[in-house]
């Protein structure tokens, strides 16, 4: 595996504006960014959105990928509405439209040994049309 191929890897910066491969960057290139890892999103007892998604849709099965799953997959919905393009964005003029496409591109660089892809984009596609 390469080292840009770990499934534990994305943590958000500075709010929520970009994701990062927390595997390839060090801690002193980010002084002073706000960083939020899988910990900082919910409690047991408050779950945000995501993960209560995760849950119903079964979008993982051993869990080894799914903390990076999750934060990439929130980080996805917030580059969507910021209308920020992606390789499968048609029109670059157009406000883009959270698709499968989209998602799925997206989300390539998060692996899931087990193969839960599908159950994943279920949930995240259930969020999207609850926060639409």
């Amino acid at each position: 595996m390469k080292t840009s191929d770990c499934p534990r890897k994305h943590v958000e910066l500075d709010l929520r504006e970009r994701r990062i491969n927390a595997c390839l960057s060090l801690a002193v290139m980010h002084e002073g960014d706000e960083i939020e890892t899988i910990e900082g999103i919910g409690t047991p007892q408050a779950l945000d959105p995501m993960q209560a998604a995760f849950i119903r849709h079964d979008g993982f099965q051993c869990g080894y990928c799914t903390l990076g799953q999750i934060q990439s997959a929130r980080a996805v919905l917030d580059e969507i509405r910021a209308n920020i393009p992606s390789h499968v964005t048609g029109d670059l003029t157009a406000t883009i439209r959270i698709t499968d496409a989209e998602i799925r591109v997206r989300m390539s660089g998060n692996i899931c040994r087990c193969g839960a892809y599908a159950n994943i984009l279920a949930a995240i596609t259930e969020v999207a049309e609850e926060q639409a």
